[in-house]
């Protein structure tokens, strides 16, 4: 007996399978929400390696404390994931200079400042050790 048959003799498509079928297509709707969620919560803002002992260079501006701490990408953008292992006071003078020696570049010892100006919480900022300081 074919599914049609069977359907034919129970009285056809009535307002049962109507009413399954509505329930069934509502909680479909929330699918596509889930699939968008990851697109948010594991966005990862820009971020620079946290610098220690940045009480030590109260008269610095920002810039001028990233500028000899974190080393610059071609582009001028600070690098997310390399810090200097020594201050590079010689970068306030001339900006444009870069370390003849990259011994001094190490990879981030201290975590992470993340961007909270665009996303205030992601996987990416919470879930890792040492991650999620704010900007200031």
């Amino acid at each position: 007996m074919k599914f049609e048959d069977l359907l034919l003799e129970i009285g056809g498509f009535g307002r049962f399978q109507i009413l399954i079928l509505a329930i069934l297509c509502l909680a479909r709707i929330n699918l596509p929400m889930h699939f968008l969620l990851h697109n948010f919560l594991a966005a990862t803002p820009s971020h620079h390696c946290a610098i220690p002992h940045r009480e030590a260079f109260v008269n610095l501006t920002r810039e001028e404390v990233l500028l000899i701490s974190i080393p610059q990408k071609p582009d001028g953008t600070f690098s997310s994931c390399e810090m200097f292992s020594q201050p590079q006071f010689h970068l306030l003078l001339n900006s444009s200079l870069q370390p003849e020696n990259k011994s001094v570049i190490q990879h981030c010892q201290h975590g992470w400042v993340y961007d909270h100006s665009q996303f205030t919480s992601t996987i990416s900022t919470q879930v890792i050790p040492g991650l999620g300081s704010r900007q200031n």
